[in-house]
């Protein structure tokens, strides 16, 4: 119990500036002489997560062969670095160098489940995925409310300096951690360099990493332009854009905890969160004013704590706990390249068709992944017997 809440309460800490920033790129960009919209928000909204997509399965081998604390450890360092990197930035060039060190050094989120899986396995496991979900979740609650009321100031780069001191916090306390095995994990890391990537366990583990992508990439390409869509809705105020952005994430807080009491199948939690949320994206697309947006968002939040609860399952009983660095790694890599390509997608799309039709295009993406689990779930059932026999 003290480890899960350290680890928490340490990922809050990580999660608070990382995932509470990015909506207010905005004004940084603009403090620094930058455009407030545009392709250069989407670009910076991208730069740390295409970098993170391209270390975190490097990453997860790090942590199977020297231990999930010690990569737990980096990340937490990574992150001070580049948060201060960002905030003495005087150019926009030099707050996308803090962006990339941020991007590389992170993935604080796939350092934390790894290391919960050397002390959890199957549902517990699964549940302790949840609750790590919170602790980003509560991050982006109040990180966008908070942080909304000083967005306004004469330097905002100034809370990037402000709140390195967060991972600094963190890196001290996680060094009371218990060590992970570091031996276990030094062979089965070996195994899996030499093991060929076309393996029937490593393509049935794909098909649940297209899950996590398509899902990705339905919640993060509502993320970068939501101020302005907020704005254009009649919406006055960082502040209240940052409730209305945080609104599903407090949905993911009041029920995370209580999940775990569904009886409904992964694959049934999955599926009706996929309709739930493809249902609140749809009626986003189509509003014309703020008018039942808090409807929207909360169903938005509803779908989002089924999916993440129906994917944590499937998860959970799909990795093998010796290479459960890499398999993180890999999961969290998915995400971030979902990211990225949402990202291109957000900027483009509403430079040619407007605010509202990322959206549509998060609406599309959660119809894929529907598809995706209709054809190849019963695949994936097939390799997590294989793991329990």
């Amino acid at each position: 119990m003290r480890v899960i809440s350290v680890v928490l309460f340490c990922h809050f800490l990580t999660a608070f500036t990382a995932l509470g920033m990015p909506l207010f790129l905005p004004r940084m960009l603009a403090s620094l002489g930058g455009n407030e919209s545009g392709y250069l928000v989407g670009l910076m909204f991208i730069v740390p997560t295409i970098c993170t997509a391209l270390s975190a399965p490097w990453w997860g081998k790090f942590a199977d062969r020297y231990g999930k604390k010690t990569s737990l450890l980096r990340a937490q360092i990574g992150l001070v670095l580049g948060f201060l990197l960002s905030g003495f930035a005087d150019s926009v060039s030099m707050f996308a160098i803090g962006l990339v060190v941020q991007g590389i050094s992170g993935g604080t989120l796939a350092a934390s489940n790894a290391y919960l899986s050397r002390f959890y396995q199957g549902k517990a496991l699964a549940n302790n995925l949840n609750l790590t979900q919170s602790s980003a979740r509560l991050a982006l609650v109040s990180a966008p409310i908070i942080l909304g009321l000083f967005t306004h100031i004469d330097d905002p780069l100034m809370i990037y300096r402000v709140l390195a001191l967060l991972p600094l916090l963190a890196l001290f306390i996680c060094i009371g951690l218990p060590k992970d095995d570091v031996v276990v994990s030094q062979a089965v890391a070996a195994r899996s360099i030499i093991a060929p990537p076309t393996s029937a366990q490593s393509q049935t583990f794909y098909k649940v990493l297209w899950l996590q992508f398509f899902f990705c990439f339905a919640m993060v390409v509502t993320f970068p332009y939501f101020l302005p869509y907020s704005e254009q809705l009649g919406i006055e105020g960082d502040a209240l854009s940052g409730f209305y952005y945080s609104l599903p994430h407090l949905i993911y807080l009041l029920l995370a905890f209580n999940i775990k009491s569904i009886t409904l199948s992964a694959k049934s939690q999955t599926q009706l969160g996929l309709v739930l949320f493809a249902g609140a994206c749809l009626g986003q697309f189509l509003l014309h004013n703020s008018t039942g947006l808090w409807a929207l968002r909360i169903l938005f939040g509803l779908g989002m704590v089924l999916i993440f609860n129906g994917l944590h399952l499937i998860v959970s009983r799909s990795i093998e706990q010796g290479s459960a660095g890499l398999s993180f790694g890999r999961f969290d890599a998915w995400g971030k390249w979902a990211g990225v390509i949402a990202g291109i997608g957000a900027s483009s799309v509403t430079q040619v068709a407007g605010l509202p039709f990322p959206f549509l295009l998060a609406a599309l993406s959660c119809g894929c992944a529907l598809v995706g689990l209709k054809f190849f779930y019963k695949e994936v059932e097939q390799h997590v017997y294989a793991i329990q026999e």
